[in-house]
């Protein structure tokens, strides 16, 4: 009998404490405290490549996925996960952030002064992604991205489509406003708005002119190929994720394709 009530004692601990786990992780706890843990931060755990000197402070990952985006006037991290996801038609989608990576072969990352470049090919040998990441010096609070998505084959690729994502956590904290435009999303403040910091990722240019883009807010981790806007033109307050997409169309045998976006800091 007494080894019944141990068992059954023990029971009901593992019960609540795996109901305990359920409930923090759909309040969001378990990814704030990853998400505040700045001192061994999840996202600066992954493969570096590159820590760009001067303000803002940007480190990116070997991946190519921005892992550090912040000032310095008391700012933590204000990024949790950042990326970028690749679609055409008869595959599935590929992404990466610095938490996922799915349909992306092993990735060259090389630097010079205060540009680096980042090469991937997808699993299927298809497509190459060229990320040219560069910090302009006589600025302090932006950081501009090109991206060069290239067909690898001898025959079209259709319905070729390419986005920057991100997942800003302004100063480490969840819940901030998000608002989208045409152009750029743009997340800040918190829930109790006592946090003035801001990030904003932009779209600046395209070639061809005739590529077609949109701005999103997106659902938290929504790496899909083509993902609702959960808003556009009026803020919306929670823990969602932001993109500029941009629609390829068709590349033809050898042929690329390069859009250019930017981050901001406040």
């Amino acid at each position: 009998m007494k080894n019944l009530k141990i068992l059954i004692s023990s029971f009901l601990v593992l019960l609540l404490t795996s109901i305990g786990m359920l409930h923090a992780q759909q309040s969001g706890n378990i990814r704030n405290e990853d998400a505040n843990s700045q001192a061994i931060s999840p996202q600066l755990a992954a493969p570096q490549c590159h820590t760009f000197s001067g303000t803002p402070i940007v480190t990116i990952s070997r991946d190519g996925n921005i892992t550090e985006f912040r000032g310095t006037s008391g700012q933590s991290n204000h990024m949790y996960r950042e990326g970028y996801a690749l679609c055409n038609s008869g595959s599935n989608p590929r992404y990466s952030t610095n938490f996922d990576d799915v349909g992306f072969a092993t990735s060259a990352c090389n630097c010079s002064g205060n540009t680096c470049t980042v090469t991937r090919n997808t699993t299927d040998g298809r497509l190459r992604l060229i990320q040219e990441f560069t910090k302009p010096a006589n600025s302090e609070r932006t950081f501009n991205i090109k991206m060069t998505v290239r067909n690898l084959t001898g025959s079209n690729i259709n319905n070729v489509n390419l986005r920057r994502l991100a997942i800003v956590d302004i100063n480490g904290t969840i819940a901030e406003w998000h608002h989208a435009t045409r152009d750029s999303y743009s997340a800040w403040g918190t829930k109790a708005d006592t946090i003035p910091f801001a990030t904003r990722l932009r779209h600046i240019t395209k070639t061809p002119a005739a590529i077609t883009y949109e701005a999103k807010t997106t659902n938290f981790a929504d790496y899909s190929c083509n993902p609702v806007d959960q808003t556009f033109g009026d803020p919306i307050l929670g823990d969602y994720g932001g993109t500029v997409q941009y629609n390829l169309g068709t590349l033809g045998p050898s042929a690329s394709k390069s859009v250019n976006v930017q981050y901001l800091r406040d």
